[in-house]
């Protein structure tokens, strides 16, 4: 596939889906706490959304994404084909309610933005001797 391929696929992905999110993993499993706390806060809001994993082709996707919005990292949130932000720019909107109100949903109560569990994971030791 070539580069103005996967620019189209974006476009057209961005098109039809009035909120779309592009992320690393999937909302059932997210593989950063980035992608995770932007879908706590899509699921907060109960809104139906698509969601694209940019892992499986990351860089062409970070080249696309760069060329139509000018943003490189991941997650990003479209709304009605426009970019919203990052993780940091969709939490703040969350709290104030701007979010809510972009995407036609009722604005929770108790709007917070949702923080990531620490990892039950052991820290790795590294053995120097």
């Amino acid at each position: 596939m070539t580069d103005t391929a996967i620019k189209e696929q974006v476009e057209q992905a961005i098109a039809d889906n009035e909120v779309l999110l592009f992320m690393k993993g999937t909302p059932d499993m997210p593989r950063c706490g980035f992608s995770l706390r932007v879908v706590g806060v899509l699921d907060q809001l109960g809104i139906e959304y698509g969601a694209i994993d940019v892992l499986p082709a990351l860089e062409p996707l970070r080249e696309a994404t760069g060329e139509i919005s000018d943003w490189r990292t991941f997650p990003q949130l479209y709304v009605n084909g426009e970019l919203v932000g990052g993780c940091d720019i969709v939490e703040e909107m969350f709290e104030s309610g701007e979010l809510a109100e972009l995407v036609g949903a009722k604005q929770p109560e108790q709007a917070s933005a949702p923080q990531p569990e620490p990892s039950a994971a052991p820290p790795l030791q590294i053995d120097a001797s």
